[in-house]
């Protein structure tokens, strides 16, 4: 900033309209108003004896002028009152408490020539206040345009480490090249589906966790049939939050699809949320999602379940740094996934991708 510029911010005028103004510096600025004004008024008694008449007003001109440009609009209005009351009563001073035509001609003139001053020194404060919000808004949309870039260049991250992690997981267990890609289409179909929510939670709120499990849980049938419960408190799920979610709850899906409570026509799945406190953490709350599978066929052994969906779940839950328990009891899978609250609410930008 040049430095004529800089000395003009610094005046009380300018600082005024930027807000930096204390009530003592105010009151201050007043008093040096006064000074203003008494100085014009000395200077106008020394140049009483050489002035010819009708030049009442000669050093209350700049003194008004002065006072509202250093100190504000108001301080020169003062000023301008209080000159006009004592050329009026030093300088004029009607005989016999009569006004003759030049006495009210040079008021009047007084009255327009300081009325104008004041005028353009209240424009151009509104023009420097103008810019002041110009400059704050050009601010703020450079911020916001640098928090959307870093955004954007978080959750691409994030994205990439999530295909990692599911091309390497399902190349591990996929037989012959068409299982990998029709494994490959519905992990990335449940990803898509999950940015698509975010993009319809817009500025309108942030996603919950419900939407993103009805959204996740939308191609088995949850909010159309009778075959899921979902209970539990409103949470706020951020970027990525939604992304691993959907990406967990979609794999629990399909494995129950083909193994378990889904398979059959009498299996129902519980899906259950809640915050708890942990003895290891008591300050910090965790989320706990319970997956419970009932009425379909008891789990084998051997199931492909034990091995891709355990896995995928640890490494992928890993990245909101959770953790999940699956088990599979006689009645059915069960899945116990603890995430720190902090996690679940924090913004994409804070959340740094895995490596797998």
């Amino acid at each position: 900033m040049p430095k004529k510029i800089g000395f003009f911010r610094k005046l009380p005028a300018f600082k005024a309209v930027r807000g930096e103004l204390t009530p003592t510096k105010k009151a201050a600025s007043y008093a040096l108003a006064l000074v203003v004004f008494a100085v014009a008024l000395a200077l106008r008694f020394w140049l009483e004896p050489t002035l010819p008449q009708g030049f009442p007003f000669l050093t209350f001109f700049p003194a008004v002028v002065i006072a509202g440009f250093l100190f504000g609009v108001r301080q020169g209005a003062m000023v301008a009152v209080l000159a006009g009351f004592a050329s009026w009563y030093f300088f004029i001073a009607p005989q016999d408490g009569g006004v003759n035509s030049g006495t009210l001609t040079a008021l009047l003139l007084y009255v327009i020539v300081v009325s104008t001053d004041l005028f353009l020194l209240s424009l151009m404060m509104s023009a420097y206040r103008a810019e002041l919000i110009a400059r704050r808004d050009l601010e703020r949309m450079g911020e916001e345009r640098e928090m959307l870039t870093n955004e954007l260049d978080h959750r691409l991250k994030n994205v990439f480490a999530t295909m990692n992690a599911v091309i390497t997981l399902s190349q591990r267990h996929a037989a012959t090249s068409e299982e990998l890609a029709q494994k490959l289409k519905e992990r990335l179909n449940a990803m898509a589906r999950s940015s698509l929510l975010l993009r319809n939670a817009g500025p309108a709120g942030p996603t919950t966790l419900r939407s993103v499990v009805e959204q996740a849980l939308s191609p088995f049938g949850a909010g159309d049939t009778n075959r899921f419960t979902l209970a539990g408190p409103v949470v706020s799920a951020a970027g990525q939050t939604s992304v691993v979610l959907s990406l967990i709850l979609h794999e629990l899906g399909t494995n129950a699809a083909k193994y378990g409570a889904l398979s059959t026509g009498r299996g129902h799945i519980d899906v259950t949320w809640k915050e708890i406190f942990r003895a290891e953490t008591p300050d910090e709350p965790d989320l706990e999602i319970v997956w419970c599978e009932r009425g379909g066929p008891q789990p084998e052994t051997d199931s492909e379940r034990k091995g891709f969906g355990s896995t995928l779940i640890s490494r992928v839950i890993g990245m909101l740094n959770g953790e999940a328990q699956v088990a599979f009891p006689a009645t059915g899978a069960i899945v116990i996934m603890t995430i720190p609250m902090r996690s679940i609410a924090k913004s994409v930008n804070d959340t740094e991708p895995a490596d797998f």
